[in-house]
């Protein structure tokens, strides 16, 4: 039935009627704009919904800074119920916590403590749990609200001394974070974009104010997701710039990670979705058996230190490509994400009352305009300040000549208001000039200090032709805001985590799937306290003209027990002292610097307690040509195919077998087709052919290398390859040197070819004339130009000394050698 409202007059006798749809449409009216306005949607000033206002100015009128210990959440959520949100604690809360969380903010505005939610859908604990306070990107984008730069309005509360402003000064562009709502008949889903790229490109405005969308994209790429991800194309780029509304597609970077033992594709960022969204969809379409090429379990390692690491093991005959092309269709590790930036508008000092949709171009002008007009209000407020202080001052330089009269005054006069009309007409003093001199004590009138006032007022003079300058000249007002926006850059500006790959279409096919760890060059370091650590590999190389200049040995060189070069794609073979092996990725080993430690071996790798590595490995590929050679130090050699290695990992496996009492001396890399020179601590080397050397499988006990004197014990062996890459027409055997050094500092080259090819299992030839207790620490091959770290005993300590092979003289084999160094040497590392 039709209705109409009825009511009664004040006199009882007099009803009133209305249609009632047109009552509905006016208070349905009144609820939509209220909504669009305060509530649903963010101005364009400062980016902000009015919740999300009310909880920063809040917090700032608190003092709940940066700077200062955080507060319990309950406390802040209490404190903006009570004087500025009268809604439910739940709604500020989230607000608040939204605010705090990285993942979902590009910036945090708030500084969250304790569990402000997860990536993985995990809702904040409760707010007595928490902490919060202000972060410093926050405190910028409320900076000088207290000199009179935004409106400001009592609160529903209705208390003079609790304000709150219709919008902020907003020193960070609306567009730096993301923000979304639904109003009535409006919705707004607003990107985030990289703060450096937004702040430019607002410069260049301030200069160009009519830009273009294809000029503006030189300065922000695009979207700059918290996540990171990869955009696919720019034409939705360039429609929600031009008009304020568009489509994108977003994809997860996904990388291939290749061990020994299996392949996987590993997530390592992802689209603005949460990580158990995206995690159920992929286990959805695994089970619907939508993806053939992976095997069906999914291991979620991220964690908050790493970020995302989500692994999918791909089967053994599996394209890789093909599957991720599979995953991009059929999960969320690629969406499509609709944007239209719709924000509040508003004339200054004015609140934001329209809606608008708006392109990149107009929204960021509107900002400009609105940074002119802070900085034009926060100017007049101080050149105000500074003109009533000058005020001030120029009748206190009166008061400080005529100090002595003044006291007078004061003492001769019924009361101090009489005193200060007297000061006032004598002196010719304003209301305000008598005022602060006559509230003062007689003791502070005689010290009064001219000198100082007198400064003080040529500070004062100096600073306000600044200001009235600024405000008379406009580029002078710009040039000033154009180093404060360029400051913030420099202070808050991060690097872009989103990448726009403008030339992909997502039909696209993928041909290769990028290796999670680019191969890039490296030294590892193996320390004498057993840790390893991954250097730059120009770590030890020279500095100088022509190359030339002397390594100088820094704290940590002294350490190093090996150097060898790899890369990031290599793995480690790591042989332990009782012959079992390990093996770790070379992108496990922290990247440090020479002084560092490194990261103790026991900690990557499952070792015995009395168990120790004795020779690092790097190894790129298992091949069958290529053999791990183990040597023991009673004389024993195993060789055994790489790919036998092929399944090791950090638990290590059994390898060697070794009698008892003894150990593993050393280890080495051979291709099965050269030489080995291997020799011991009583001076002796045997050379022989890889040919006497036949290969075995693991867990053999190999074979005899070198026939022993009684209390010989091998230190070292060598590799010489018979390929190895030389100059044309150069014979090996006329570069290359067996460098030998003993325990008690001398040292000399020998060239190899002083030492004949004998039988394996053979007792070697004479190395060096050792002095009586004295022994052979290590010999290796040396080339001229080659360069050794010499590691002495230094007291208790030890030392590191550099030394170049071109500087140690050559003799033959029965040579005593000349000292190089004051020993005892431990040991030497080829650099």
């Amino acid at each position: 039935m039709a209705s109409n409202i009825t009511e009664t007059d004040s006199s009882g006798t007099g009803i009133i009627r209305e249609d009632f749809s047109v009552i509905m449409s006016q208070a349905f009216a009144t609820y939509g704009l209220s909504v669009v306005t305060d509530r649903a949607l963010p101005d364009a000033r400062d980016g902000l919904k009015p919740v999300q206002r009310r909880i920063l100015a809040g917090m700032l009128d608190a003092r709940y800074l940066s700077s200062r210990p955080t507060v319990k959440s309950a406390e802040v959520v209490g404190l903006i119920l009570g004087n500025y949100h009268p809604h439910g604690d739940v709604s500020v809360y989230e607000a608040a916590a939204r605010m705090s969380q990285p993942f979902t903010m590009r910036y945090p505005l708030i500084e969250g403590q304790g569990n402000m939610g997860s990536e993985d859908g995990d809702a904040p604990a409760a707010y007595r749990y928490t902490e919060m306070r202000l972060s410093p990107l926050a405190e910028a984008l409320m900076a000088d609200i207290e000199r009179d730069t935004v409106p400001l309005h009592p609160t529903y509360k209705q208390d003079p001394k609790v304000q709150e402003p219709d919008y902020l000064p907003g020193r960070i562009p609306p567009i730096v974070n993301p923000s979304s709502g639904i109003a009535v008949g409006l919705s707004t889903n607003i990107p985030p974009h990289n703060l450096g790229e937004v702040m430019r490109a607002c410069i260049a405005l301030l200069d160009h104010p009519d830009m273009t969308v294809e000029q503006i994209m030189t300065y922000i790429q695009g979207p700059d997701f918290s996540q990171g991800g990869r955009v696919i194309g720019i034409d939705g780029i360039k429609d929600y710039f031009t008009t304020g509304k568009g489509r994108i597609i977003v994809r997860a970077d996904v990388r291939l990670e290749e061990t020994p033992r299996n392949r996987a594709l590993i997530v390592t960022q992802i689209p603005p979705i949460g990580r158990d969204k995206l995690k159920a969809s992929i286990v959805k379409a695994i089970n619907a058996r939508k993806l053939e090429g992976l095997m069906p379990d999914l291991r979620d390692e991220s964690d908050t230190e790493k970020g995302t690491r989500i692994v999918l093991e791909l089967r053994k005959d599996a394209d890789a490509a093909q599957t991720l092309m599979q995953l991009f269709k059929e999960t969320d590790l690629q969406i499509a994400l609709s944007f239209q930036m719709v924000f509040l508008f508003g004339e200054s000092m004015q609140p934001g009352r329209q809606p608008k949709q708006v392109g990149v171009v107009e929204l960021l002008n509107y900002w400009n305009g609105h940074q002119i007009d802070v900085f034009t209000r926060r100017t007049q407020y101080d050149l105000r300040k500074a003109q009533e202080r000058l005020h001030v001052v120029e009748g206190l330089v009166i008061g400080a000549a005529n100090a002595e009269q003044i006291v007078k005054i004061f003492q001769q006069a019924e009361d101090r208001t009489a005193a200060r009309r007297e000061i006032e007409a004598r002196y010719k003093l304003t209301a305000i000039q008598s005022d602060v001199i006559a509230s003062m004590t007689l003791s502070q009138v005689t010290r009064l200090d001219s000198s100082k006032y007198a400064r003080e007022r040529e500070e004062l003079q100096t600073r306000i032709q600044e200001l009235q300058h600024l405000l008379a000249d406009r580029k002078a007002l710009i040039t000033a805001l154009k180093k404060e926006m360029q400051q913030l850059i420099k202070q808050f500006g991060d690097e872009r985590r989103t990448i726009i790959d403008a030339e992909s279409h997502v039909l696209t096919p993928i041909e290769k799937v990028e290796s999670l760890h680019e191969r890039e060059p490296l030294l590892i370091g193996f320390t004498r306290n057993n840790a390893l650590k991954a250097l730059p590999i120009d770590t030890y190389r020279p500095k100088g003209k022509n190359g030339n200049a002397v390594y100088t040995p820094v704290r940590g060189d002294e350490q190093l027990r090996q150097l060898v070069a790899a890369t990031t794609q290599d793995y480690l073979l790591c042989v332990c002292s009782s012959g079992r092996v390990c093996q770790i990725a070379t992108h496990r080993i922290p990247v440090t610097t020479r002084s560092n430690k490194g990261e103790f071996i026991h900690d990557l790798l499952m070792l015995a307690p009395n168990e120790e590595v004795v020779s690092v490995l790097p190894v790129d590929a298992y091949d069958e040509d290529r053999y791990l050679v183990i040597f023991s130090a009673s004389g024993k050699v195993k060789k055994s195919p790489l790919s036998e290695y092929k399944a090791t990992d950090v638990d290590g496996i059994q390898d060697m077998k070794l009698a008892d009492g003894d150990t593993v001396a050393t280890a080495l890399i051979s291709y099965g087709r050269g030489e080995y020179i291997v020799s011991t601590d009583n001076a002796l080397t045997l050379r022989f052919s890889d040919e006497q050397l036949r290969s075995q499988g693991r867990g053999g006990q190999g074979v005899a290398a070198i026939a022993l004197n009684k209390g010989g014990t091998v230190v070292s062996a060598s590799y010489l390859d018979s390929e190895p890459a030389i100059e044309a027409d150069r014979d090996i055997f006329s570069v290359t040197n067996l460098l030998v050094v003993t325990e008690s500092g001398k040292a000399k080259k020998v060239p190899i070819g002083q030492f004949a090819q004998k039988g394996r299992a053979t007792a070697g030839v004479l190395t060096i004339e050792l002095a009586a207790n004295d022994h052979v620490v290590q010999t290796m091959l040396a080339q001229e130009d080659d360069t050794f770290l010499i590691i002495v005993a230094n007291g208790k300590n030890e030392q590191a000394i550099v030394k170049k092979a071109a500087d140690i003289k050559t003799f033959l084999r029965s040579h005593a050698g000349e000292a190089i160094v004051t020993g005892p040497v431990h040991r030497i590392i080829k650099l």
